[in-house]
């Protein structure tokens, strides 16, 4: 039934109740530049849902490196997907946005691969810190500040006030 990433659905849109379970390896071992890595079983269920139309079931769990936002440093973080779709043979009828949400589907192809893809975009965290209290880098000499102070100024003015420096401090 699988062909590398793509699954041949016409027998779901044809054969009413039938259901199929399978445990099969992750298929995409990079996202985003970034490897994948997979902690859990990857199943998928696939589901008739009657004349032309199926339901496909994912779960699994990943884990990728990413870099902290504030200093950097790798950090491992899970990654859960765990969702449903509904997915209609070509002939079926379906509106114009249902079938613009099926990219994944060439014919009765479905292109998993194309699916994972998608809902890793959705389940990608936005902001990764190694820790809440992450002092970050210092933005001078770039020395991680969660590792030790450095002998940098901090000090930045605000550009706002930049006119009262120059009548305190005399430069005029």
């Amino acid at each position: 039934m699988i062909k590398g990433e793509d699954m041949n659905l016409s027998d779901f849109f044809n054969r009413e109740q039938k259901k199929e379970e399978q445990e099969i390896a992750f298929p995409i071992l990079s996202f985003g530049g970034k490897e994948l890595k997979q902690s859990s079983p990857f199943f998928l269920v696939l589901e008739n849902k009657g004349k032309g139309k199926a339901k496909i079931s994912v779960k699994c769990s990943l884990k990728v490196c990413l870099p902290c936002d504030r200093c950097l440093t790798p950090v491992e973080v899970p990654l859960v997907l765990n969702f449903e779709r509904e997915v209609y043979a070509p002939d079926a009828e379906m509106s114009e946005e249902e079938r613009e949400e099926q990219q994944f589907m060439k014919e009765y192809e479905l292109d998993l691969e194309e699916l994972l893809r998608e809902e890793l975009q959705l389940s990608w965290p936005s902001k990764v810190l190694c820790s809440e209290e992450c002092k970050g880098i210092c933005s001078v000499c770039g020395q991680n500040l969660n590792e030790g102070d450095c002998e940098c100024d901090s000090f930045v003015p605000d550009i706002r006030l930049a006119g009262l420096m120059d009548i305190f401090l005399g430069n005029e």
